[in-house]
């Protein structure tokens, strides 16, 4: 019986093993597998050193106030915070151009009238940039820009409003507005009183030229030593470089200096001086001209995204002129700007701007680190700079500019060392120049 069966057996087994056989190949041919949804790999920013604010980096210089014939001011942002942290309630109101042809006259005789405080930046400043600071119902002068503002309080009482001048020195031009507050009791607190205790201040006319308003009498300034921390290269060389992966760099031990490119664009090194300069030669050498805010606003940005501020850097100067587009941000300690000479480094960071992107970025890579080296010097008034200048042969003092009180960076004889020295320095031809000789330390200084 079995043997007659056997073959049947033997049949259904192989029809089983080649059906399943068949089945497990279709299996194989369509399975699809389920894999879990791999996410983009996001590229992580490269930061130097930490963001910041605009208004961390756009300061104005210097405020002074003139009231009942006395004159008061300061040079230190935590006095003006507390009076530019008031002016945030403040709105603009009827902003507009009164004057084309304001000359040094016209400015001097606002800036003096009674009751009255200004506001001195380095330089223009494009009104829709102050809008972050100083709110306003005005938006149809877009082009608008000043480097002082003059605030009247002259009507405060009768109608809780003030009279506001913004003025453009380049171009002499002279805006007008109307500046409602909130509160005429506590504008009278909060900046009227409180200029109260500000240092006193003398002006001084000139013949042809603005008037310079400067601390009446001598200065307390502390001498710094600083040990000298730099930045890394590559976090700078990944910052700056679309691909750093592929860029080589070469030394040139003949002067100090180390290059990286990427075939396109250049970045320099001199170690001696702790200086870098990136070239991005695919930007045109005649760019289309930027209006001031789109100017400032790139370059700040440019700046703040690979975190550049490896220092208390702000806003200098600007120049738009003959395709330039190039803002320039300048190195200050405790409030005062610092110069140095060119052959032994630099304090600044220049940028400019080219059709889409950065064009040229020159700029010093060290940190100053405080050591307890530090000791109180004075140096003189306001009267004895003028006088200084006035009798000094080798500058026409009508020419100057401004005057300010500032720091001399110099080397150390021990290595990674510098030195700030406090100093007077002037403005004129478009530099900053040191009084010389200095009334501390008794030795002289020069940044040519």
């Amino acid at each position: 019986m079995g043997l007659k069966y056997i073959e049947q057996i033997k049949s259904v087994i192989l029809f089983v093993l080649v059906l399943s056989s068949i089945t497990l190949t279709f299996s194989i041919w369509t399975y699809k597998p389920h894999y879990a949804t791999i996410e983009k790999t996001k590229s992580v920013p490269i930061s130097v050193e930490k963001k910041k604010q605009l208004i961390e980096v756009i300061k104005p210089y210097r405020m002074v106030f003139h009231e009942a014939g006395i004159w008061r001011g300061t040079d230190q942002s935590e006095e003006m915070d507390s009076i530019l942290q008031q002016m945030q309630n403040w709105q603009v109101t009827n902003l507009q151009l009164i004057r084309t042809n304001a000359n040094s006259a016209t400015v001097d005789g606002l800036i003096e009238g009674d009751n009255r405080f200004t506001l001195l930046f380095p330089d223009v400043i494009p009104y829709r940039i102050f809008q972050g600071l100083l709110s306003s119902t005005e938006d149809k002068i877009v082009n608008m820009s000043f480097n002082q503002m003059i605030v009247s309080w002259n009507q405060l009482s009768n109608t809780e409003e003030l009279t506001v001048f913004f003025v453009n020195t380049k171009k002499n031009q002279l805006f007008k507005a109307k500046i409602h507050v909130n509160s005429a009791v506590i504008f009278k607190k909060q900046i009227i009183e409180y200029s109260h205790s500000l240092e006193k201040y003398a002006a001084f006319k000139r013949d042809n030229n603005s008037a310079l308003y400067l601390p009446a009498r001598e200065t307390k300034m502390m001498q710094y030593t600083y040990l000298i921390s730099t930045s890394s290269i590559d976090r700078f060389k990944n910052a700056l470089f679309l691909k750093p992966k592929i860029v080589k760099n070469s030394v040139d031990d003949s002067n100090s200096e180390e290059n990286y490119t990427d075939g396109v664009s250049m970045l320099t090194v001199n170690s001696n001086e702790r200086v870098l300069n990136f070239v991005n030669t695919t930007e045109s050498d005649n760019p289309v001209t930027l209006e001031d805010t789109k100017l400032i606003l790139n370059t700040f940005d440019f700046i703040n995204e690979h975190g550049g501020w490896t220092g208390d850097f702000r806003y200098d100067s600007l120049d738009n002129q003959n395709n330039h587009n190039k803002v320039v941000y300048q190195l200050y300690t405790q409030d005062y700007p610092v110069y140095t000479d060119s052959l032994v480094t630099s304090t600044q960071i220049e940028t400019v701007w080219g059709d889409n992107q950065i064009a040229r970025y020159i700029r010093p890579y060290y940190k100053l680190v405080s050591v307890p080296e530090n000791h109180s010097l004075t140096i003189m008034g306001g009267q004895d700079v003028v006088n200084h200048l006035e009798e000094s042969n080798k500058v026409d003092f009508n020419n100057i500019k401004e005057i300010r009180p500032g720091y001399y960076l110099t080397k150390n004889d021990r290595p990674n060392v510098f030195v700030l020295k406090p100093s007077w320095f002037y403005l004129i031809n478009g530099q900053w120049m040191p009084l010389s000789p200095t009334t501390v330390g008794g030795g002289q200084v020069g940044l040519e």
